[in-house]
């Protein structure tokens, strides 16, 4: 990566769960995100906010360099769209943005750390005026990749330091959950206090007991910044959520007389995110046999596309240009265009739509073919 003046990656995370956003910020010149300090004022609304994100980011490089990803409590289809939206009304450009989850970013924080951090199962301890939010994090180690698991978060009441009996209370959840007779955390991360020794003298005693613990800040705001690093690397360790994309889809072909599937988008990254292509050459009759392997195991779903009307010609004379979105989490739509073949079989113009809507074990397609 380039690092003079500010010019090569530089990443970002939006953390906005609250009217304000919190954004971290880091380029190759960092060891770490670091928060990127910003008034808001009076500007309200998404677009305004993104847009002054923007602008403060083009301060420590180019505007084609930069990755974001943005924390939001609405993971519905609509909200992640809307928020794209703004995104680029506000000056993103398509690619440059991701959308996640509460979960996932604490999932990419706590998995960019080093793997002793991670070994057993992870807390992420976030106190607030009453109780304390609860998350914890585990990986599966036997799996490949790495299948990264969070449990929905608990909220363990302990009252306010005035009513006395805080440390007490404290003391009890940690130890049902994770206390000095169990070692099945390896790491606890600390938020919103320094857990001294005056308010929290037991508490703190069993929370530390033979496991690592730190104070932390920003934690979505840097998950989802370690995030945008690597957004487009293939991860030792997978997250699967409501956005997760769980199918691998490949085309079937033939290299040196073999049969095999050539993959075109693997499982894994976000639905929204997918734009792959691939061109093809049609050795035999117009028809195109797509197979859709789940990442959880099964066996794979196989479909046909047909090409009609397709210009009759010798077998290998017909290029075609594969193209693969995801409309929708389980809707894989794939474009097939004619490219003919250089200057002895000239493009006929020709596109095919079809639309699999992929589910456990079934399928269906509805395909359409039209001239441009």
């Amino acid at each position: 990566m380039e690092n003079a003046n500010g010019s090569g990656q530089l990443c970002a995370g939006i953390d906005y769960r609250e009217k304000d956003p919190r954004v971290c910020y880091w380029n190759s010149q960092m060891k770490e995100p670091q928060e990127l300090p910003l008034d808001f004022g009076e500007q309200a609304g998404h677009v305004a906010c993104l847009r002054r994100i923007l602008s403060a980011l083009k301060r420590y490089g180019k505007k084609q360099n930069i990755r974001a990803a943005i924390v939001q409590p609405d993971l519905s289809e609509e909200g992640i769209r809307r928020t794209l939206r703004e995104a680029y009304e506000a000056g993103f450009q398509e690619g440059q943005i991701q959308v996640m989850g509460e979960a996932e970013s604490l999932v990419h924080f706590v998995m960019h750390q080093t793997n002793d951090i991670w070994q057993q199962q992870v807390w992420i301890l976030e106190f607030g005026t009453d109780e304390v939010k609860a998350t914890r994090i585990q990986a599966n180690k036997r799996s490949t990749p790495m299948i990264v698991e969070t449990k929905d978060p608990e909220y363990w009441y302990i009252g306010n330091l005035l009513e006395g009996n805080r440390d007490e209370k404290l003391l009890q959840h940690v130890e049902e959950r994770f206390g000095k007779n169990s070692n099945r955390a390896s790491a606890v991360f600390l938020t919103g206090t320094d857990l001294n020794t005056r308010d929290y003298k037991k508490s703190r005693e069993a929370i530390c007991f033979r496991r690592r613990v730190f104070l932390a800040d920003l934690l979505y705001a840097r998950g989802a910044c370690m995030l945008a690093q690597d957004s487009r690397e293939q991860k030792p360790y997978l997250f699967l959520s409501g956005q997760t994309l769980l199918y691998n889809v490949g085309i079937r072909s033939s290299r040196s007389g073999k049969e095999e599937v050539y993959t075109i988008v693997r499982a894994g990254l976000s639905w929204y995110e997918v734009r792959e292509s691939c061109e093809v050459i049609l050795c035999s009759e117009p028809l195109l046999e797509f197979v859709f392997q789940s990442m959880l195991g099964g066996e794979p779903i196989r479909a046909g596309m047909h090409l009609p009307d397709l210009p009759d010609r010798p077998g290998g004379t017909s290029r075609l240009l594969v193209e693969v979105c995801f409309p929708a989490p389980a809707q894989c739509e794939i474009k097939v265009t004619d490219l003919g073949f250089g200057e002895l079989y000239p493009s006929s113009e020709l596109c095919w739509k079809e639309s699999f809507v992929l589910e456990e074990q079934e399928e269906m397609s509805h395909g359409t073919g039209y001239g441009l």
